[in-house]
């Protein structure tokens, strides 16, 4: 006799992949959450690996983040239980005491954000030294340009140092600072760029400029010179192979890191909260931090480090 048909134990085989589909899910999501922390405090150390595209892309954040979140999924895979038990843990020790009402999930997204913007705001000195570097070609001609003196673009620095930043709270001895990061701003945020005329080259005067707001790349450093030299700020012109972008003295490593503090916190808080600041050393131990109209930001990474002379202002 046949005996009736037993009634099938297996899983169908739909369910079963999608299981394990839901589990590799689990796992790359657990890999992610650990490998953030780890890749945030090993970023800052990593030498830079940058390509060639748009302003550059780092390629060694990409390859260490590859490379730490592989490892973690190996980790992940081969001590779940340990690993997720800790992660059980950990959740339920905060659920806990945000419900006392001591430290809750607020607070650890609030810490992170503070650890997240400790970790990013560095600032970085550029590889290139130019202790040895003396004027460029057509030096004197841009000297010529950069016409401080003359009222109508005295006047318009002047009005441009006051436009921004005005209720900032800074000390008396930061004025100049703060009255120069403004008027990169008002520049910056009007500034169109035109060519010169095909094949030649025109040194724009400040002064015109200054009423234009339009030109290429040594009329805008022409004018930024212009309006730093006429309200007291020291200024200097760096010259690559394809551009020209005028640089401001902050001062030594101290001054340097409360102009970092500024920007990020207090003046450009929306685009450089956690932005690197790049600058250079002159040979006295000063730092030159980057005004180009590049970046809508001061301290921006500059678009060629091929650098071929400077000229102070």
């Amino acid at each position: 006799m046949h005996g009736k048909p037993q009634p099938s134990t297996s899983k169908p085989e739909g369910d079963g992949a999608s299981a394990v589909f839901a589990h590799a899910i689990v796992i790359y999501l657990v890999a992610l959450v650990l490998s953030l922390p780890l890749f945030l405090l090993i970023a800052p150390h990593l030498p830079r690996v940058i390509l060639p595209v748009g302003h550059g892309f780092r390629v060694d954040h990409l390859i260490a983040f590859v490379l730490v979140l592989g490892a973690f999924i190996v980790l992940v895979k081969r001590f779940q239980l340990a690993i997720y038990t800790a992660l059980v843990i950990g959740l339920a020790a905060l659920t806990f005491t945000s419900l006392t009402d001591r430290y809750g999930f607020g607070d650890l997204y609030r810490d992170y954000r503070v650890f997240l913007a400790s970790l990013r705001a560095n600032t970085e000195p550029l590889p290139l030294s130019l202790a040895q570097l003396g004027p460029f070609q057509d030096a004197e001609l841009l000297l010529a340009r950069i016409d401080h003196q003359d009222p109508e673009l005295r006047a318009f620095a002047v009005q441009a140092a006051t436009t921004w930043f005005k209720d900032a709270v800074v000390r008396e001895d930061e004025y100049t600072l703060v009255q120069a990061f403004s008027i990169f701003k008002v520049i910056n945020g009007s500034w169109t760029y035109v060519s010169d005329v095909k094949g030649g080259e025109y040194f724009a005067p400040a002064s015109e400029s200054a009423r234009l707001l339009a030109g290429d790349c040594d009329d805008h450093a022409i004018l930024m010179a212009a309006c730093l030299k006429a309200i007291g700020a020291e200024v200097r012109l760096v010259r690559t192979s394809a551009h020209i972008y005028p640089e401001l003295r902050v001062g030594d490593d101290k001054a340097m890191a409360r102009a970092a503090q500024l920007i990020r916190e207090v003046l450009f808080p929306d685009v450089a909260r956690y932005a690197t600041l790049f600058y250079h050393t002159d040979a006295n131990g000063d730092r030159w931090i980057n005004l180009d109209y590049t970046r809508n930001y001061p301290g921006g990474e500059v678009m060629h480090d091929d650098i071929r002379g400077i000229l102070v202002v």
